[in-house]
């Protein structure tokens, strides 16, 4: 690994660290706001279980991840994939699954899927 990869890779890694011991020894759902939208309306906004879902995540409970906000659950396991296939490119001449990275208009599909989950929360 070259030296830039690895001072990238360490922060990543003290970042993921820091992020699991807030987890285990304070509960951050207690010091998070409520949704304003839900607390005006009594209905959930696009981004409502987003918190719980990155939560969940860093507890390593997938399923409850997964439940509490599908899309935010799987965009934040592909950003995960995209960041260590990124990582491995950095070392290597012939680069693999470039395929995978964002490209400009994910964010806009994003944005739609994310508005289209939030409609049918909302009414279902």
């Amino acid at each position: 690994m070259n030296r830039k990869s690895i001072k990238i890779f360490s922060v990543e890694l003290l970042l993921i660290l820091i992020a699991i011991l807030l987890i285990k020894t304070i509960n951050i759902l207690d010091y998070t706001p409520g949704c304003i939208f839900y607390l005006r309306t009594g209905l959930q906004c696009p981004a409502c279980g987003g918190t719980r879902c990155v939560v969940s995540l860093l507890n390593g409970d997938i399923k409850s991840a997964f439940l509490f906000h599908p899309v935010f659950c799987v965009a934040i396991i592909y950003l995960f994939i995209c960041n260590i296939v990124y990582l491995i490119n950095l070392n290597k001449k012939k680069k693999i699954l470039t395929f995978i990275y964002p490209k400009p208009y994910y964010a806009i599909i994003f944005a739609i899927i994310v508005v289209i989950f939030g409609f049918t929360r909302m009414f279902i």
